[in-house]
């Protein structure tokens, strides 16, 4: 699951690199009127994540799954490509919870620490675990372990752009 954890913490280390550089305005600064801000994308991604940890780790332990390469690899390309963008439901949009970055990244941490030890608890009993995802269906845990860190870096390509503007 060495794989799994690196990942996620590679995908942090992504959004913090992106996230440190920033004026608090530019944090809240919506590019357009239709699009959120980067303090609203973090508070999304803090909100999914805990969700589908929350989703997998309430499930009750089934038989353990082969991994399967080709829907992990397929799952990381889906979520990461933003050629067509997406509309998150009602229920995970933010609400402006955050009154500043230093809060905001806290949040991401204290979400992010609490999935790391998740899987380092679990390990192959990852396997063993499951969610159910309402437009990709069935995963097992380490699919949703993905899927959590591919969210995460695919609104830190979104926060990047908010950031610039666009």
């Amino acid at each position: 699951m060495q794989d799994v954890t690196g990942l996620l913490e590679s995908a942090r280390a992504e959004l913090i690199v992106v996230i440190s550089g920033l004026t608090e305005e530019q944090a809240r600064t919506r590019p357009a009127p239709d699009r959120w801000s980067v303090l609203e994308c973090l508070e999304h991604v803090n909100f999914v994540e805990r969700r589908f940890l929350g989703m997998v780790r309430e499930s009750e332990p089934g038989a353990p799954v082969e991994r399967d390469a080709a829907k992990e690899a397929a799952l990381k390309v889906r979520v990461l490509d933003r050629s067509n963008p997406r509309t998150a439901p009602e229920a995970v949009h933010p609400t402006g919870k955050y009154a500043s970055i230093s809060e905001a990244l806290q949040d991401f941490n204290a979400a992010r620490d609490e999935t790391l030890r998740f899987a380092s608890e679990e390990g192959v009993s990852l396997l063993a675990r499951s969610a159910n995802h309402p437009v990709l269906g069935p995963l097992n845990g380490v699919e949703a372990l993905l899927l959590i860190a591919g969210h995460g870096r695919r609104h830190t390509e979104q926060m990047r752009e908010a950031a610039q503007g666009r």
